[in-house]
């Protein structure tokens, strides 16, 4: 992960020690915006946006809610579109077969504010039609399949 300096210079910080942070001010009941990095959140949320995190702290989470977590080595912000044996399900918007299962201990911070780069304005992602919109996207995946095979 890039960071800006004041001197107008980017230093690059592993990812560990970017999330650390990012969890570290979340344990203190602060909110936290970062920057999406790539596009498996699309077409909903590009690469290069931002979002508003609050840190979860085991409440029930709503089916659709946009979220921050740990699967295994990495860190994901993806979809919640399902729970199946105390594993909660993600997949990201842009994704056309992947999904990860965590645990809730694995679940960092849900996220209800998206701030387009190319746009002036928020949108709040934790709304009821944000979070339809997202698993409607979801559950045609497999006509997204074969409408990328046949290259519409």
């Amino acid at each position: 992960m890039s960071e800006n300096t004041s001197e107008g210079r980017t230093r690059v910080i592993s990812n560990e020690d970017y999330f650390a942070e990012v969890q570290r001010i979340l344990r203190e009941g602060k909110e936290v915006r970062i920057r999406v990095k790539g596009g498996s959140m699309r077409p909903f949320i590009q690469d290069g946006d931002s979002i508003l995190l609050r840190a979860y702290k085991g409440e029930s989470l709503a089916l659709g809610s946009n979220i921050l977590a740990k699967d295994k080595d990495k860190f994901v912000f993806h979809r919640f579109v399902g729970k199946k044996n105390d594993q909660y399900i993600l997949a990201g918007d842009g994704n056309l077969i992947l999904r990860e299962y965590v645990g809730a201990t694995d679940i960092i911070a849900i996220a209800y504010t998206h701030y387009p780069k190319d746009k002036n304005k928020l949108v709040a992602i934790d709304r009821l039609w944000p979070r339809l919109r997202g698993l409607g996207w979801y559950h045609i995946r497999l006509f997204r399949r074969i409408a990328a095979k046949l290259k519409f």
